[in-house]
């Protein structure tokens, strides 16, 4: 398996809590491999064809969103594990908080593997070409306007998490 190649550009941002203004790493992405690149990749060296890998992917697809209805942990085997979660603000008294004020989400816990690619990257200072390339093909991961840490268990940003996710802070919430 080849080596996570990971392009970084530093990227002007203002800190959140002092207004300084300074840089943050941000990666650029080559673009986005949509479903039919994946069910392409993952039909190679098999006598699959890509129409029956298509209709497996999305009957996994249908019973993921089913078992996430029925509020379970869904566990992706290697890919990782989805879990239901919500957020909300922080309220002294019980009794002020509203379910207007909570947002359900997903958090998601990388498997082994996949978490190890990613840990395994090598980081390399971008170009000034990769940014323009990457400005001009839509493929640059935004921007975020402020810094930000993904909530975890561990890391409940202002409201916590629900989901009971795990004793380390490599994974993230999505939603």
């Amino acid at each position: 398996m080849a080596i996570l190649k990971l392009k970084v550009a530093r990227s002007s941002r203002i800190n959140p809590a002092t207004k300084q203004k300074g840089f943050a790493a941000r990666v650029l992405t080559n673009g986005t491999a949509d479903f039919d690149d994946i069910v392409k990749e993952a039909g190679h060296n098999t006598t699959m064809h890509k129409a029956e890998l298509r209709m497996a992917f999305e009957l996994c697809i249908e019973s993921v969103a089913e078992m996430l209805k029925q509020g379970c942990i869904v566990d992706l085997g290697p890919i990782g594990k989805l879990y239901p979660s919500c957020t909300s603000g922080w309220y002294e008294k019980a009794e002020d908080m509203s379910l207007d004020d909570v947002k359900p989400g997903l958090y998601f816990r990388p498997g082994d593997e996949v978490q190890a690619a990613v840990k395994a990257a090598k980081l390399v200072w971008a170009k000034a070409s990769d940014e323009d390339e990457d400005d001009e093909e839509g493929g640059s991961t935004p921007a975020p306007s402020t810094p930000t840490t993904p909530e975890t268990p561990e890391n409940p940003g202002t409201g916590g998490d629900n989901t009971g996710g795990g004793d380390d802070d490599d994974s993230g919430v999505i939603s």
